[in-house]
């Protein structure tokens, strides 16, 4: 078997067994200063994820085949799908029992950064920084909610939102929404990954990731 350019949750993300995890926005900005002593920022890259993640302690020998995963991404040329251990469901549905199979659509795009959804089950509780995700053409976004949504009682539509980040571009129509685990595509920092000894016979991992689209 030739395992897939990019590792699919279920053969990474769920194998690790995280002790400490950062999920950090990091924004592509160029600073400026007028000659009136006003400071401007402008864009020049889409926002990103960087993530650190520390393991908890594990025998050696499951530390090392954690490990030949992490090489087998050769450095930063292949990926693996990740998501945000911190909150892998909406905080009103901790195991992700309500969602369960449903799968909520994009509804509108109003603009890329306000939209609206349908099928989420009735009456569903969207709380502020709830993860969502949508695959498109190859393109894994990974956004949140910055405003908290409930579901209509009786459709399950929900209005438009204010999301973070931005769609791209290139999501249009009505695309499925993931809200278990929902995942990006990230890159390994070249180097980062190591094993540090914590007694004869166990061994925790760090690494760092960067978010791509592609």
């Amino acid at each position: 078997m030739t395992l897939p350019e990019t590792l699919p949750a279920s053969s990474f993300a769920n194998l690790l067994k995280i002790e400490d995890v950062q999920f950090i926005q990091t924004f592509q900005q160029q600073r400026s200063a007028t000659g009136g002593g006003e400071t401007r920022y402008a864009d020049r890259a889409p926002a990103l994820y960087k993530v650190d993640l520390t393991t908890i302690h594990m025998l050696n020998a499951e530390a090392e085949g954690i490990m030949s995963l992490i090489n087998s991404r050769a450095g930063g040329l292949k990926a693996v799908l990740l998501y945000n251990y911190r909150l892998p469901f909406p905080a009103s549905d901790p195991d992700g029992a309500i969602i369960g199979a449903t799968v909520p659509t994009i509804n509108v795009i109003t603009d890329r950064l306000h939209v609206s959804f349908s099928g989420f089950p009735p009456g569903y509780v969207i709380p502020l920084g709830t993860y969502f995700g949508i695959v498109f053409d190859d393109l894994y976004y990974l956004g949140q909610f910055v405003e908290a949504r409930t579901a209509n009682p009786v459709t399950g539509a929900v209005a438009a939102t204010e999301i973070w980040p931005p769609l791209p571009a290139s999501i249009t129509g009505t695309p499925d929404v993931i809200i278990a685990k929902p995942c990006a595509k990230f890159r390994i920092v070249p180097g980062s990954a190591y094993p540090a000894k914590i007694d004869a016979q166990h061994s925790t991992i760090k690494l760092s990731l960067e978010q791509t689209y592609r």
